[in-house]
């Protein structure tokens, strides 16, 4: 079988695509599109997957992005077409971003069978476009008034060496007992300047504990800097910008202050880590909020919004978490207990296989 995969501009839209593009490859072949020179032609191709280059632009309102838009789809739109009519595709993947867009029109107008994955809370623009002419869209969390047998609630697909590192981590709760800090790839200036805050006040009450941040590379040098001259004497920290190999990092943590992307959210679920969230308040339709909201139901972590945050509040919820064990175990029939690539890509198998 023969499938095409589409995803990109943040790595919540491309992490997914090569899990899923790994399930995929058992059964057959995967051509992955992807913008020339950009993050996801760089992530597919360092993990061995054929890329496609497409053009494609973000959809903005305004006349000037709009016709940008019309002539960037319809370049990126011909090449997908290409490659569905040249040989017999049996399905598409899209996993969000417009990057996906020219692949969706290209497996419309070649009656190639379209599977989306909305990884949030709140659908995207792109999902929410086409979702009508989706045979199924998985969902990586539960979405408001989307049900029904084309919806299927799977949880986020998480690349497998990453799902078995992780759920071995849930296993040996009692032996992680370290505090991360989650910046992003891009960086999150309020979670580093957080991080700064709490290392400091944490070393002055003695608290011994390892402390590791995840920068992001724009502002990894300052708070390596600013780390360097505290002459911390209980904390042991570790400052990295990025890690493709974030398994290593997440196996030495009990709790994580993160925003409320929905990947990271779903890798610190599956690995039993809990999260104390603080979403970006500028997020696009509150989702980051929402993916919260949906996490603390489920006794997975706790909200705390940016704007209302008490330090001293802040820190006895941390300190808490720190303390017991069992923060972050899973409950029963939880989404994130089954592996969600596995779930999705059996589904477009079979699907495939049995018309």
């Amino acid at each position: 079988m023969k499938y095409v995969i589409a995803g990109g501009g943040t790595g919540g839209h491309i992490y997914p695509a090569v899990a899923i593009a790994e399930r995929l490859l058992t059964s057959g072949s995967v051509t992955m599109l992807a913008r020339s020179e950009s993050m996801e032609e760089r992530v597919f191709l360092a993990y061995g997957l054929a890329v496609s280059t497409v053009s494609s632009a973000p959809f903005l309102y305004s006349p000037r992005s709009i016709w940008r838009l019309t002539r960037s789809t319809a370049s990126g739109v011909r090449a997908a077409h290409r490659i569905m009519s040249t040989s017999h595709v049996d399905a598409f993947i899209g996993t969000g971003g417009y990057v996906s867009v020219p692949g969706i029109l290209a497996a419309l107008m070649t009656g190639v069978p379209i599977y989306l994955l909305e990884q949030n809370t709140v659908m995207g623009r792109a999902n929410r476009l086409f979702a009508h002419a989706a045979k199924r869209i998985f969902l990586g969390f539960p979405v408001e008034n989307r049900s029904g047998a084309r919806y299927i609630l799977t949880g986020n697909p998480l690349r497998r060496r990453l799902y078995a590192a992780l759920t071995a981590c849930r296993t040996n709760s009692s032996q992680r007992t370290g505090l991360l800090f989650l910046g992003g790839s891009g960086g999150a200036l309020f979670i580093n300047n957080l991080f700064l805050r709490t290392v400091h006040e944490l070393d002055e009450r003695g608290r011994s504990l390892h402390v590791t941040a995840v920068t992001g590379t724009d502002d990894y040098a300052r708070i390596r800097d600013e780390v360097s001259g505290m002459k911390l004497r209980h904390i042991v920290p570790s400052i990295v910008p990025y890690s493709e190999q974030m398994e290593d990092i997440y196996c030495n943590a009990r709790v994580a202050v993160t925003r409320g992307g929905a990947l990271a959210l779903t890798e610190l679920a599956v690995g039993g880590i809990y999260a104390v969230i603080i979403p970006y308040p500028f997020a696009v339709g509150h989702h980051q909020s929402t993916n919260a909201a949906y996490l603390q139901s489920q006794h997975l972590g706790v909200e705390i919004e940016q704007d209302v945050l008490d330090f001293n509040a802040y820190l006895s919820i941390l300190e808490k978490a720190l303390a017991e064990e069992r923060s972050g175990q899973l409950p029963p029939e939880s989404i994130f207990a089954t592996d969600a690539g596995d779930s999705i890509a059996k589904t477009i198998q079979q699907e495939c296989l049995h018309g």
